[in-house]
């Protein structure tokens, strides 16, 4: 039986109301670039549309417990678990119930007998790019551009750090300012949030500061450490994206309509770099950079205690 009217739509923060009935936990299985999809038999849930092995955790059951054990039930293929990697966990907020759903990935060095189990009639092994181009479950488009977005993110030491975005331009003052790209200094308002800043800045024992090296950044870093001696380090990789990526890029927030493109992976993947190298100093450590760096840190690590949308010389 077919469910054409199933829908679902996927979130990396919990949404308000949201109410999950079960945890599903996924696997990934790569290959040479090519990943395992499989399509669900004739009488099933969803039939003849397609999908990664995955299925619901049971009582008392990790997530991790439980991927190992779908992956093996519907496909035949036992997973390693020193290669199989945590991606993320998201929100799923179907037309015919509520859950959390855990992707798992783990390449492989040559392709693994697949045994199909009675759920599934037909395997391939493409690319996710291809696997778009399928009739696919409810909400699995959304779900392999969250994946996309979050799979080679790397793994950060769990160490605080305090973040502080510029000052206003005159790009932020005006919507509808031309070009958005263009590397403006601060405003007069931007210099004296910056200044105002610099007396709440001073009640911390920073070590560091790492910057921007985009002028609005630098022009409040220097406001900031104004007559304060402190190790500075200019990081290429806290550089803010253009805006044509930004605004692709917070259309994760939605449930469904987003588009993981080449340019987003690349932002995403490039703003967590630049805390990683943040974080392997010692601390307590400053960073003064963008909207865009800040919002990605939050997708990526999964922040839910502030918005990821903060204002000028905010700090948090």
């Amino acid at each position: 039986m077919n469910h054409p009217n199933l829908a679902a739509s996927i979130f990396r923060i919990k949404p308000q109301d949201f109410s999950p009935h079960v945890e599903v936990a996924s696997c990934f299985v790569e290959c040479e670039g090519l990943f395992l999809f499989m399509k669900r038999a004739v009488g099933t849930l969803q039939e003849n549309t397609w999908g990664i092995p995955a299925g619901k955790m049971e009582k008392g059951e990790t997530a991790r417990g439980a991927a190992f054990r779908e992956i093996f039930e519907e496909v035949g293929i036992q997973l390693d678990d020193n290669k199989t990697r945590d991606v993320a966990a998201v929100f799923v907020l179907a037309s015919h119930a509520d859950f959390i759903f855990h992707m798992f990935h783990q390449k492989f060095s040559s392709f693994p007998t697949v045994h199909l189990s009675h759920e599934h009639q037909e395997y391939r092994w493409v690319t996710l790019e291809e696997a778009i181009e399928l009739p696919l479950i409810a909400g699995a488009p959304q779900m392999i551009h969250q994946f996309k977005a979050l799979a080679n993110k790397p793994i950060l030491p769990r160490k605080d750090f305090y973040f502080i975005r510029h000052g206003e331009t005159d790009c932020n003052a005006d919507p509808n300012f031309k070009n958005r790209d263009e590397n403006l200094p601060l405003n007069v308002k931007g210099k004296a949030q910056a200044f105002s800043a610099q007396n709440h800045i001073r009640k911390f024992p920073f070590k560091s500061v790492f910057y921007s090296p985009i002028q609005r950044a630098k022009e409040t870093k220097e406001i900031l450490l104004n007559g304060i001696e402190m190790h500075q380090v200019e990081l290429q990789d806290l550089s803010e994206c253009k805006a044509d990526i930004w605004t692709k890029m917070i259309k994760l927030e939605e449930g469904t309509g987003y588009h993981v493109c080449e340019d987003v992976e690349s932002f995403l993947f490039r703003a967590l770099q630049g805390v990683s190298t943040v974080l392997e100093e010692e601390g307590p450590t400053l960073v003064v950079a963008h909207g865009g760096i800040h919002w990605a840190l939050c997708y990526l690590m999964m922040i839910e205690n502030h918005p990821w949308k903060i204002g000028n010389c905010q700090l948090v």
